[in-house]
């Protein structure tokens, strides 16, 4: 009789072809079809990282990270019970892959909604957390919007573009659920889950409430805003803009308008509509043109290219554990 070899089902089993790998696959590929033709720019930005400051960009390196932390804080508080913290920062290290797929980051919803449901809420529930998150979002830069006003001087416009870029990914969210809501009061046998689904909608909002998760909420939503600020301050830092203070509330205006424009831009992560808004602006306060096409530069690589691959890695390890 022959005898098998000894690593021969271990290696089957690495070559087994499963649903799971087949997603990983399909993500990874479709990743390369968007992400591959802007590879130009990863080497602009690599190119003036060669003289900029390296303590700044270190700055707007731990900047960018402690964004996944704050959406991961910000989703727990919009959860009416526990889950765990180092699971939540993995979904969202994994969502920044995701959404290089998807606009609006709608990928990202899409997989906190299913670790959500995972965790044991319902998908009424799940929802409601992850929309509660947008909301206190929106609402966040609407209570930064006045302090900004106060202290900036020149073109207010971008405060509209601000409101309107976060107000219009609420809107398209608000309209798809209506436009569901709408097909399933059609449909008879619908109806009772339907009915069962607001209930558990409006238990999840009152548990927010009655829990004082509220003004936490928005707290960690003003904050994570104001951290993608500052990594965008950091970048232009690193690249020669003097640390000037009459510049801080322009750029960090900025910043909001360039966040808005990546929620509501049709491309995948606000890919090029992004860096064209962040540019323009600075440049209508006053910076100069190389300066701001640096760091603009040098923020997308530590906003947007560099976690591809630690999304890639968290997201592999989600699927295999079973978490998402």
């Amino acid at each position: 009789m022959r005898r098998s070899h000894p690593h021969s089902g271990r290696l089957a089993r690495a070559l087994r072809i499963t649903p799971r790998n087949v997603f990983l696959l399909v993500m990874l590929g479709l990743l390369v079809h968007f992400l591959l033709p802007q590879l130009g720019q990863v080497r602009a930005a690599l190119h003036a990282l060669r003289h900029a400051d390296p303590v700044a960009v270190t700055g707007a390196l731990l900047a960018a990270t402690a964004t996944y932390l704050l959406s991961a804080l910000a989703l727990r508080l919009a959860v009416p019970t526990p889950v765990p913290l180092g699971r939540t920062v993995t979904v969202q290290v994994a969502a920044a892959f995701v959404n290089r797929l998807a606009p609006g980051a709608l990928g990202g919803a899409a997989l906190s909604l299913r670790y959500l449901h995972r965790q044991g809420l319902t998908v009424p529930a799940a929802a409601t957390a992850v929309a509660v998150t947008r909301v206190a979002g929106v609402l966040g830069v609407a209570l930064l919007l006045p302090v900004l006003l106060s202290f900036t001087r020149g073109p207010r416009r971008h405060l509209a573009d601000a409101a309107a870029g976060r107000g219009l990914a609420v809107l398209l969210t608000v309209l798809a659920v209506l436009l569901a809501v709408g097909v399933a009061l059609a449909v008879p046998r619908w109806r009772a889950r339907l009915r069962a689904a607001r209930r558990q909608v409006a238990d999840a909002l009152r548990a927010l409430v009655r829990g004082g998760r509220v003004v936490p909420l928005l707290t960690v939503s003003v904050a994570l805003t104001l951290a993608y600020a500052a990594a965008l301050w950091l970048a232009l830092l690193a690249v020669g803009l003097p640390a000037a203070p009459a510049l801080l509330a322009p750029v960090v205006l900025v910043g909001v308008v360039g966040e808005g424009v990546a929620t509501a831009a049709p491309t995948p992560g606000g890919l090029g509509a992004t860096e064209a808004a962040l540019v323009s602006g600075l440049l209508l306060y006053g910076v100069p043109t190389g300066t701001a096409v640096a760091g603009v530069l040098v923020y997308r690589l530590a906003t947007f290219w560099l976690p591809v691959l630690p999304g890639y890695v968290a997201l592999r390890l989600l699927v295999r554990r079973g978490a998402v």
